[in-house]
């Protein structure tokens, strides 16, 4: 089994907080995770038996009722969010650590049922689908490296050809090892229940073909910048009804909103968000991308590579809660993929290059962004996929992607 980063990170939490709430895409890895975190006297209840959840809604109090010293983990909590009032109560009268560990495959906060979602009382811990670190048994230390401005040399090979197929091949567990074909059936069908049955544990979306144009819509404009008002007219819905879909797609963990980079808040306004899809090999077999097509068509290698690297700076991002992570453009046209600020001020300017050399050139609106807005602590890097790391002046690196894996 694929240690998880997350592991220690739950364990941890469960010693200071009266609970967990383990969040995270339907089949990312949650309920293994949860059951295999070494610790004693975890009883299991399963919200994926219909049976379990008419006892749950019927008899609540029943149902979350704990053993001494027991931690209950609940399954699938959006199911029957009756629970989490007795679940406050509970915790609220005993306020011992790590009493519950709730998993749930949709944000808490948007569905409408919930008058509270445990804020405070209990720490929640996103899982996303596997890292290519983890898959590889690398550690977590990439942001350590940008941030201290010290890249190892791996001497592993990882070139375009290898960022494509791990792209291809995404995270989710159960159809790693798939060939294209069955990968592509795995995600039909996962995709399918999504938009069929578990949606309607968040939200009241009765016009399910609309949803799908726009998933498939997000899917396509991955990493992107667009306008919402062309995609409204494109799909024949109102602004306001793209938004209650976004988020719900959103909820469900399918789609990260990167927000705009600016100053001040006052400046974020008006300021488009991204759209990226929460794994690379979603958005390939939802669109039948071919995986030697997308090797050399940029259009799409572009977006899986930017894509990708999200994913992959997300994860680590989540393990400390320190970073934040964005995108720059203004109305010169100037990019940078990713802005990640840390909690101590400290900021670095990432841009995704999906090929094997670079040139200053690739530094240019990296260095425009430096010196305009002058950060304290400032590192500027270029992600390719060559084999080494490379100055390109004071605090600018060119690093692989291999930096991320192994």
């Amino acid at each position: 089994m694929i240690d998880r980063w997350q592991r220690s990170g739950i364990i941890e939490a469960l010693k200071i907080r009266r609970g967990v709430h383990l969040t995270g895409a339907r089949q990312s890895g949650k309920t293994t995770l949860a059951e295999n975190l070494g610790l004693e006297n975890i009883v299991r209840k399963s919200l994926d038996k219909a049976g379990l959840v008419d006892a749950a809604k019927s008899d609540p109090e029943l149902f979350v009722r704990r053993g001494k010293n027991e931690i209950m983990l609940i399954d699938e909590i959006q199911k029957a969010p009756e629970l989490l009032d007795q679940i406050k109560i509970n915790v609220d009268h005993d306020m011992s650590k790590g009493q519950y560990l709730l998993t749930g495959s949709s944000n808490l906060r948007f569905i409408k049922s919930v008058k509270d979602s445990l804020a405070g009382r209990f720490a929640t811990i996103r899982l996303r689908t596997l890292a290519a670190g983890e898959i590889n048994a690398a550690k977590p230390d990439f942001l350590d490296q940008v941030f201290n401005g010290e890249f190892r040399n791996t001497g592993k090979n990882f070139d375009k050809a290898a960022l494509i197929a791990s792209a291809f091949a995404g995270g989710y567990p159960e159809p790693l090892e798939f060939t294209q074909r069955a990968r592509n059936n795995w995600f039909r069908d996962y995709l399918g229940d999504l938009l069929t049955k578990d949606i309607s544990d968040i939200t009241d979306i009765r016009k399910l073909d609309v949803l799908k144009l726009m998933m498939t819509w997000l899917l396509a404009h991955t990493s992107q910048l667009f306008s919402q008002d062309e995609m409204c007219a494109k799909i024949g819905i109102t602004r306001e009804t793209a938004q209650t879909y976004i988020l719900a797609l959103t909820s469900l963990y399918l789609f990260d909103k990167v927000p705009a980079w600016a100053k001040s808040d006052y400046d974020k306004i008006g300021k488009r968000a991204k759209y990226i899809v929460a794994d690379t090999a979603m958005a390939a077999s939802a669109l039948g991308w071919n995986e030697n097509d997308a090797l050399f068509d940029e259009t799409i290698n572009g977006k899986l590579a930017e894509s990708w690297v999200y994913h992959e700076l997300a994860v680590q991002a989540d393990l400390s809660g320190d970073y934040e992570i964005s995108h720059y453009r203004d109305s010169e046209k100037r990019e940078i993929d990713f802005i990640i600020e840390r909690n101590d001020g400290a900021t670095a300017a990432v841009e995704v290059n999906a090929g094997s050399s670079i040139g200053r050139g690739d530094f240019k609106h990296i260095n425009w962004f430096a010196g305009k807005f002058k950060p304290s602590r400032f590192i500027g890097i270029v992600l390719y996929t060559g084999s080494d790391v490379l100055g390109f002046g004071d605090h600018l690196y060119a690093v692989p992607c291999a930096n991320l894996v192994f």
